[in-house]
């Protein structure tokens, strides 16, 4: 049985949409053992996350099935770094062994790292993966709750913080109305534009001001040297 489930990878400052799909197919008759197979140019990281999936599929009280699982993250022709596939490549297994109400989720993207315990982790550059996917018109974004916050800013985007495979499951599963994260960006930028300290009150020192900036834009260590 073939699932898919969309995801996204980052490219610098800009993210790109990959469609993880996921086949399960009968073992032969020959004795050969279960195999899970991963294709589409995936680096360390992403090969390394089988048994992750493995771990935190049968740690979260699902059934990791005896088939052989091939994996594929298209577009083919371009690399795919770092372990936010985790969740998506779960969900696309369990889907395919049933385990999903939806036949497809077509319109959700999601991303995470998973623990072998089934938490999930958070990623990084979750604002461009949630630009990316808002500009492909998709509706739904699933992400670990410590990157929610950024990715929330996206208007247009229905932004929804997991903990847990288990939790990802239950609420794709879920019959209720699912209430997305909101986040009131006036009020944020507002918080985050009051400072203690400042260079009102400093005269001059014109250089050593622009190097605190440049440190600071760049979160730079600032080293305080005493004569």
């Amino acid at each position: 049985m073939l699932f898919k489930v969309l995801s996204a990878a980052v490219f610098g400052i800009d993210a790109y949409n990959v469609e993880v799909e996921v086949d399960l197919s009968p073992r032969s008759t020959d004795g050969m053992q279960p195999t899970f197979t991963m294709v589409g140019l995936p680096d360390t990281a992403v090969r390394e996350s089988r048994e992750r999936i493995r771990a935190a599929i049968n740690n979260c009280s699902f059934f990791f099935p005896l088939h052989r699982v091939t994996v594929n993250l298209a577009p083919a022709d371009i690399k795919k770094e770092g372990s936010s596939f985790d969740l998506p490549i779960a969900l696309g297994i369990l889907g395919a062994n049933g385990d999903l109400k939806p036949e497809e989720l077509g319109d959700t993207l999601v991303v995470g790292e998973l623990s072998l315990d089934g938490r999930v982790r958070p990623i990084k550059g979750a604002l461009p993966i949630a630009v990316a996917a808002r500009a492909n018109g998709i509706k739904r974004l699933l992400l670990p709750e410590e990157n929610a916050s950024e990715a929330a800013v996206v208007n247009g985007l229905d932004v929804h913080p997991v903990a847990s495979l288990k939790a990802v499951v239950d609420m794709i599963n879920s019959d209720e109305p699912l209430f997305p994260l909101r986040v009131d960006t006036n009020a944020l930028l507002a918080d985050f534009g009051q400072y203690g300290e400042d260079f009102r009150e400093v005269r001059g020192q014109l250089h050593a001001k622009r190097a605190l900036e440049v440190a600071t834009a760049g979160s730079h260590n600032i080293f305080r040297f005493w004569a």
